[in-house]
């Protein structure tokens, strides 16, 4: 795996160079139909920020909707890997939240948490941002999961951040619903929205797990599931929504096959408490896989975020 992760890499990297002057030989034409005008794609109502953490710089993205807000302010969804997602998600909200009735989308504030640069993923700082410190045993110190960028331990500080210093700043500048945020991850990000809902309950209204990844450390958060969530609190209200693509990995099935498993068993042990406040929705998209699941999911993930997805 790592080895094809570093051979997809240096592909990448390569046909950038390429794609670029493809670009430019293209936009040199002088004869034909077309007239270049610019190579930057404007998306609306996005503000970018930079910021410091505990655990370094970041980029921050905040999408306003393209309508005014509900009764009460913005409910507020924070989107983990914002490089990636933030574009998607913005189009999807801009597209849907001017015809709430149909679309069962209401306006809301997007914050989706990225990094410096322009990769859509930094390896290094999401494992570390994401993942508690291990407790198997089982990986060696420098690597996990064979990676050498895949160091895990800075979960807590990074969800001090969320929730402390950058959302007293984001409610300082924007009209904020302060009894409705929503977190929302996937992969290690969806590991890190459950490891939020099992460690620092009420922290977040609703979480939004998208292919969570489960198996990491040995399964150690879903072996430790059944002990967490005994101990939330019995007045705990939170809705969960947690999702994962029927393919996940089509070449390897086995690992397909564990990751729906694991999902499923997550969310068995939920439900089993029979916690009256907290609400579970567990969806297999079919067809999908870890790559294209969250792009599918975004609309359900805003209609889950909003009035008509869960109870407020």
């Amino acid at each position: 795996m790592m080895v094809r992760a570093i051979v997809e890499s240096i592909r990448t990297a390569a046909f950038r160079k390429k794609r670029q002057a493809l670009h430019d030989g293209a936009a040199g034409v002088r004869h034909g139909l077309l007239e270049a005008v610019g190579s930057d794609l404007l998306i609306p109502d996005i503000q970018q920020y930079r910021a410091r953490g505990p655990n370094g710089d970041y980029t921050i993205f905040v999408t306003l909707p393209s309508a005014p807000p509900p009764k009460t302010d913005y409910p507020v969804l924070w989107l983990l890997d914002g490089n990636a997602w933030v574009a998607g998600a913005a189009e999807a909200l801009r597209l849907q939240s001017r015809f709430a009735l149909q679309s069962e989308i209401e306006p809301m504030l997007i914050v989706a948490v990225g990094y410096p640069g322009e990769e859509p993923f930094d390896l290094g700082r999401r494992a570390y941002d994401y993942l508690p410190e291990h407790t198997s045993g089982k990986l060696s110190e420098r690597f996990m999961q064979g990676a050498p960028w895949h160091q895990p331990g800075g979960a807590d500080a990074f969800l001090d951040f969320l929730t402390g210093p950058l959302r007293e700043d984001i409610a300082a500048r924007y009209p904020v619903d302060g009894r409705r945020h929503i977190l929302c991850g996937h992969s290690f990000g969806g590991f890190f929205t459950l490891y939020a809902l099992l460690h620092r309950p009420g922290a977040f209204r609703r979480y939004a797990a998208l292919s969570p990844s489960l198996w990491w450390d040995d399964a150690q958060l879903l072996k430790a599931a059944d002990a967490a969530i005994a101990a939330l609190p019995r007045d705990l209200m939170a809705d969960v929504l947690i999702a994962v693509g029927e393919r996940e990995t089509p070449e390897r099935p086995k690992i397909s096959a564990r990751m729906l498993d694991d999902s499923s068993a997550f969310v068995d042990r939920l439900e089993r408490e029979g916690l009256a406040g907290v609400s579970v929705d567990y969806r297999v998209l079919a067809g999908e896989n870890h790559q294209s699941l969250l792009i599918t999911a975004f609309s359900a993930v805003l209609r889950f975020a909003s009035m008509n997805g869960g109870r407020v």
